[in-house]
């Protein structure tokens, strides 16, 4: 009876002592202000006027944690922004579907009828590109966090050519569409130079789509 005692106390030390370890390994950012400095510091791409958020989670995933949470966009979409669990602020997909929960390493989005569509982590976190209900979408990286040799070059994106293509504009609540040829990036503006009209026109980052911000990276102008 004695040994059965002793292994009883060894057994339940061992568990508390096992789900201390696991809790404390969690390191989420530690409030608000700490994820609104982070987004700052990334610019603004990743951190637009009057921008709200909040917490969906911390994810267990390939022995570290990272730590989503939901953006909301003035287009009525959404963002899911990742931290690893240095408090790094890794980046966002930009999604049409709310995201309401997350397990298994994946983010749960409501596809608005009786199921869900999943952001999966990849072996290294957020990956460059997913698919959700058949439409591709990006990864837009903190393009400021200090990474190792290697992880840059998994993550490099090949350089595209300067050629005339098509830019998405947004003024206001609309949205236009012009073929245009990158020309120069002046401090904080982005000249492009229309083909019908020939004018060349500075544009903020902000005006831009996200894809056209990828480009833009590709082209290591940003």
């Amino acid at each position: 009876m004695y040994q059965f005692k002793i292994s009883i106390i060894l057994f339940f030390s061992l568990f508390l002592s096992l789900n201390l370890a696991i809790s404390e390994k969690k390191n989420p950012p530690k409030n608000d202000d700490v994820i609104e400095e982070a987004l700052k510091l990334a610019g603004d791409l990743h951190y637009p006027d009057e921008f709200k958020f909040d917490d969906i989670g911390t994810i267990d995933h390939e022995d570290t944690y990272y730590h989503a949470f939901i953006g909301y966009n003035d287009d009525g979409t959404y963002r899911v922004l990742f931290f690893d669990n240095d408090q790094n602020y890794l980046g966002y997909y930009n999604v049409d579907y709310e995201p309401v929960d997350y397990e298994d390493s994946t983010v749960l989005l409501d596809d608005e009828s009786d199921g869900f569509f999943g952001i999966r982590l990849g072996k290294d976190g957020p990956i460059d590109a997913i698919i959700i209900d058949g439409i591709k979408t990006s990864f837009n990286r903190n393009k400021k966090i200090d990474k190792k040799e290697d992880s840059v070059v998994d993550n490099k994106i090949e350089k595209p050519q300067i050629i005339y293509r098509n830019w998405t504009i947004k003024r206001g609540s609309k949205t236009y569409t012009y073929e245009c040829i990158f020309v120069k990036k002046v401090g904080s503006k982005i000249y492009l130079k229309e083909k019908s009209r020939g004018k060349t026109l500075p544009f903020s980052e902000t005006e831009l789509s996200t894809e056209d911000i990828l480009y833009l990276e590709a082209l290591e102008v940003l």
